[in-house]
C-alpha cells in the first residue's frame, strides 16, 4: 500500500489493476494546512467517477474503471510522471505571481482566447542556504524535512514552474515573476518532444474542452458554471506504457466558478483561503451532485 495527502493506493484484484481509496482529508499550500473533514472523501470519489466517465465517453484515455464503493475507485495500474499539468481559460491565483502583466482589470480577470497550458515538476527543489549545489527531492521527502509547523523553510520550491525548449527543462520558482528569475535547476526530461506534444494535443486540451463544455451546461441561479483552470496528471499505464490520464480529476483540481464569478468560487480555494470547514464540506457535496449531470451529456 501507498500513502498519501489524500488517498491509499492498494493492490487490484487483477494484475495491472489498483485501487485508489480517498481519505477525509484536504490539503492546501504544498501540504503546509490540512484539515480531516468527515464525509468529504465520498463526495471526492463521486466527484472523479463522474468526471472520468465523461472523459471516457469522450474517448480521452485515463486510468478509471469503475467505481467500487463509495470511497474507492477501481483503476489501470500506471507508472505516473512527476509532472503536474495545468489547463487555464482565465489568469488567476498564484500564476498572477509568475505572470503579473495579467493582472484583472477592474476586477474582471484575464480571460485567454486559447487554452494555455503550463507544467510544473512534482519534485521539489531545494536551494541554499539549505544545501550547497541545488537539488531535486521527492516532495514527500522535502516536507519530512522541510515543513515545520505548518511552514516551509526558506530555500524550499514546491512545485517548480518548467520552462522547456527542446531538450532543456529548467526549473523555476512559480510563484515569482518569471521574466525575473533565474533557473534554479535542470531537470532530467521524464518523456520526449512527440509524448509532450501527445500530452498537449491528445489529453490536456481534449480534457479541458470536454470538461469546460460540461460545466458550461450546469446552470446555477448565478448562470452557468465557468470552468477557470484545472490540473491533470498522467501516466505509463504498465501494461502497454500508453500514456494515459491517471490520479484523480476532482474539487481539488480545478477552479469552478458560478456565473463566471471567482467569489462564489465552488472549488478547493475556499479551504485554501481559510473559509469555514462546514462551508467546505457544503461545497463538496454541491459539486459531486452537479457533476452527476456530466453523465447525462
Amino acid at each position: 500500500m501507498i500513502e498519501g495527502k489524500t488517498k491509499r493506493i492498494m493492490p487490484g484484484p487483477k494484475t495491472g489493476t489498483v485501487i485508489l481509496a480517498t481519505k477525509d482529508e484536504l490539503t492546501g499550500g504544498d501540504a503546509a494546512k490540512k484539515a480531516t473533514i468527515a464525509g468529504i472523501a465520498q463526495h471526492k470519489t463521486s466527484q472523479a467517477a463522474n468526471v472520468f466517465s465523461l472523459l471516457k465517453s469522450n474517448d480521452i484515455p485515463v486510468s478509471f474503471i469503475e467505481q467500487m464503493d463509495l470511497v474507492s475507485l477501481l483503476c489501470e495500474d500506471c507508472e505516473m510522471l512527476p509532472l503536474e499539468l495545468v489547463m487555464r481559460r482565465y489568469a488567476w491565483g498564484s500564476f498572477l505571481k509568475r505572470e503579473p502583466s495579467f493582472q484583472p482589470i477592474e476586477g474582471k480577470p484575464h480571460r485567454f482566447e486559447e487554452i494555455r497550458c503550463d507544467f510544473y515538476h512534482k519534485w521539489s527543489v531545494v536551494v541554499s542556504p539549505l544545501v550547497e549545489t541545488p537539488q531535486q527531492m521527492d516532495e514527500n521527502k522535502a516536507r519530512e524535512l522541510y515543513l515545520k509547523n505548518g511552514v516551509w523553510k526558506e530555500g524550499v520550491y514546491t512545485d517548480p514552474y518548467l520552462n522547456i525548449t527542446g531538450e532543456t527543462w529548467n526549473l523555476h520558482p512559480a510563484k515569482i515573476p518569471f521574466e525575473a528569475s533565474q533557473p534554479l535547476a535542470k531537470a532530467g526530461p521524464v518523456c520526449g518532444e512527440d509524448e509532450l506534444h501527445f500530452i498537449v494535443q491528445e489529453l490536456m486540451l481534449p480534457t479541458f474542452r470536454v470538461l469546460e463544455e460540461a460545466w458550461n451546461k450546469v446552470e446555477t441561479q448565478h448562470g452557468p458554471i465557468a470552468l477557470a483552470d484545472m490540473k491533470i496528471e498522467v501516466g505509463r499505464r504498465k501494461s502497454d506504457g500508453k500514456l494515459i490520464i491517471a490520479d484523480v480529476i476532482d474539487n481539488d483540481s480545478w477552479r469552478i466558478w458560478p456565473g463566471g464569478d471567482p467569489s462564489r468560487q465552488l472549488d478547493k480555494q475556499n479551504f485554501r483561503d481559510g473559509h469555514p470547514l462546514s462551508m467546505v464540506a457544503n461545497n463538496y457535496a454541491l459539486v459531486a451532485e452537479l457533476t452527476t449531470q456530466f453523465l447525462a451529456s
